[in-house]
Parts: C-alpha cells; sequence; structure tokens
C-alpha cells in the first residue's frame, strides 16, 4: 500500500472533549506516581493551583492507549503533564521491549502536553517463569521533583520538552538501563540485552552526548518503516481497505517540523479523509479508551489550517470510524431522532446509548470533526 506524504500549518488548536470521567484530586505533598489513577488533577498549594497529570506504562502508544489519558485531562485549564518511561522491557520472555521516539514528542509539543520522561526501578518476576517482569514501578522521587518544576516554569510545553529531552533523557535512559540489570541480578529474571539499549542510545548521540536532532532521524526512520509495515498488513483490528497509511510534516509559529502519522486516508471527490479506524471483533463497540485514543489523534488534524500533496493545497476532512458487531451506519453529526433509531435497531444498553448521544455532542462542539459507525467487514 502506498503511503502518502503531506504537508500542513496548525495556527491555533480549539477543541472541546465530552467523553470526560470523573477526576480525581491528589496533594502534591504526598504523591506519589505509582500509587494513583492513570490520570487526575494534583493540587499544589491551593485547588486553583494545579496540574492535570496522565501516565503511561510504556512508551509505545500502540498498546495501552495512552493519548485516552491524555485526552481525558484535555479539557482541564492547568497545566498538563503527561509520564512517560523512556523504555519498557517485559522480560526476555517476551517481544515487549519498547522506546520512547520522536513522534510521541512530536504528538505532546504540538498539543502544549509537558513531558516527564522517567524510568521502572523495580519489578517482580512472574510467577513460574524465569523471563518475565510484570508489577514495574517508577522512581516516583524523580517524577515528583520534575512536577513541582513544570508547576512554576514559565514557557511553552514545546520549550520544556526540548530542554528536558536535550539535558536529561541520557541520564535518564542509562538509569532506566541500570535498573533492569539490576533487577535482572537480583532476581535472576532474564531480561533484553544491556547491549542492544546502549547501542540504540549510542544512535541517539554525538560525541558521547545525546543530540535531538539524531534521536529524531534514528527513530522517525524506524517509525516511517513501520508505518509502511503496517500498510502492507491487514491488520484484523484494523481495516486499512479505505485508503492510504498517511505520514504529515506539520509546522506552527512555535517553529521546526513536527511529524505525524494517521490510520488512513482516501480521496473521495476533491476531498481528502483523515481517518482513524476503531475496530472491534467481539462485542458492539471498542472500548471507550479506544475511541479516545482516536479522538485524541483527530484533536491536531481538526485544527490543521491548510494541507499540501506535493506543492498543491488540497481540501480534506476529519473522520473517526467505529466498527463492531452491529447493524446498519450512523453517521455523526446526525438528529435525536436518528441517533434513537440506530441504538433501538442495535438494541444498545443504557451505557452504549450514552456513549453515542456524547460522540454526537463531540461532533457538534467540533465541527471539523465526523465520526461514522458501521458493522464489520
Amino acid at each position: 500500500m502506498e503511503i502518502l506524504s503531506f504537508t500542513g500549518f496548525i495556527r491555533d488548536i480549539v477543541y472541546t472533549p465530552v467523553l470526560i470521567p470523573k477526576i480525581e484530586i491528589y496533594e502534591i505533598i504526598n504523591f506519589n506516581i505509582n500509587h494513583v489513577k492513570p490520570f487526575g488533577i494534583i493540587t499544589l498549594d491551593s485547588l486553583q493551583n494545579n496540574i492535570a497529570f496522565s501516565k503511561w506504562t510504556s512508551p509505545k502508544r500502540t498498546r495501552t492507549y495512552p493519548f485516552a489519558k491524555v485526552y481525558n485531562t484535555y479539557h482541564l485549564n492547568s497545566k498538563k503533564v503527561t509520564v512517560i518511561p523512556v523504555i519498557k522491557d517485559e522480560g526476555a520472555g517476551t517481544d515487549n521491549n519498547d522506546r520512547i521516539n520522536f513522534i510521541t514528542l512530536s504528538w505532546m509539543n504540538l498539543l502544549n502536553v509537558y513531558i516527564i520522561l522517567a524510568w521502572y526501578e523495580t519489578a517482580s518476576v512472574v510467577p513460574n517463569s524465569t523471563n518475565k517482569i510484570t508489577n514495574q514501578k517508577l522512581n516516583a522521587d524523580y517524577v515528583k521533583q520534575k512536577i513541582l518544576e513544570i508547576s512554576s516554569y514559565q514557557l511553552t510545553a514545546l520549550h520544556w520538552n526540548t530542554t528536558h529531552f536535550e539535558r536529561d533523557f541520557q541520564n535518564i535512559y542509562l538509569n532506566a538501563v541500570n535498573s533492569y540489570e539490576n533487577i535482572a541480578t537480583t532476581q535472576n529474571v532474564s531480561l533484553h540485552s544491556r547491549q542492544k539499549h546502549l547501542e540504540v542510545l549510542n544512535n541517539f548521540q554525538q560525541d558521547d552526548n545525546f543530540k535531538l536532532e539524531k534521536f529524531k532521524d534514528y527513530t522517525l526512520i524506524r517509525s516511517l518503516a513501520a508505518a509502511r509495515r503496517e500498510s502492507m498488513t491487514m491488520h484484523s483490528l484494523e481495516y486499512l481497505s479505505d485508503g492510504y497509511k498517511g505520514i504529515f510534516y506539520i509546522s506552527n509559529y512555535l517553529g521546526g517540523i513536527y511529524h505525524l502519522t494517521a490510520d488512513e486516508v482516501y480521496l473521495e471527490g476533491n476531498i481528502f479523509t483523515i481517518q482513524e479506524s476503531k475496530n472491534v471483533t467481539k462485542g458492539q463497540f471498542p472500548s471507550e479508551d479506544d475511541i479516545k485514543d482516536g479522538l485524541f489523534k483527530l484533536i491536531l488534524f481538526s485544527n490543521l489550517e491548510s494541507l499540501f500533496l506535493g506543492d498543491t493545497q488540497v481540501e480534506f476532512r476529519t473522520q473517526l470510524k467505529i466498527t463492531g458487531s452491529i447493524k446498519g451506519y450512523l453517521e455523526l453529526p446526525n438528529d435525536i431522532t436518528t441517533l434513537e433509531n440506530f441504538c433501538q435497531s442495535n438494541n444498545l444498553s443504557k451505557r452504549k446509548r450514552q456513549l453515542i448521544n456524547l460522540l454526537n455532542l463531540e461532533t457538534i462542539q467540533n465541527p471539523k470533526l465526523n465520526i461514522v459507525i458501521t458493522e464489520n467487514g
């Protein structure tokens, strides 16, 4: 499958999330990132002075829906912080040995989300295993220290993230590698190669110092290669038959080029549709976190002011496609009667009816967003 390369410009980001959950509030004085929910609010010296946070369990964006956790805090007026482990090794007996990449940095920079890089310090061996670990815990003191630094930081997330990566990435990465070595030694468990981690770090370095440009070049090549592999493979949970895989080179007033990918891009008439697809083979709908993951990605695409394919400016729209074991087809936004008829014909539960209504409201609040719900196949 061909990959289309677009360039675009974002002036402002205006988006109103609707699928908002209950938000837990924690005080900074006894805050421990390992003992809190995946997202919430941290109060500093008063309820009015606070920070919204989310945490990733893995630096890989596709496995644990970390974007859904950031989405859950995006409506808040506070500074938004997200905590990301630089490495997540789940043991030599698994394929899960993930590292953070440049596209993640691009997403957070454009959405003005402050990154705190972190590392796992302790873990438990999976019972009856010699090569798998679980229950991994981050270094909580370091995370808390960085939250306090961000609370008084006066510049944008782009500035913070750039400085944080340039100044702290290498030490944090080495802390992660050393911690995993210590876990392997003390718990007699087989993990992925320390040497391989160090070889990867070497690709980010110039004269033994971490360089953001080297990090970008190395991880981007691999991200784009992964996108190409995905575009050539029909996934059971990701229908790519609708169009092409899309690579986007986005700029804004803050400078630099930000690199993003989209599940699918297809052409109808003279309008390109940038589409994120969420599918479930069993059940009527994907999980709410899966849906939020798609919505979060579309925040940026729906705020593009202009889009070019080569030197030609193109018209575009953004769409979330949800497929599951349901009958019929529903396009949002739509009128209440149409929603009710769709819900009745599929005998949807009260919770799923509420989800449909909230998704409809999300498209009304964000006019550049469309959602389609249809059956598998």
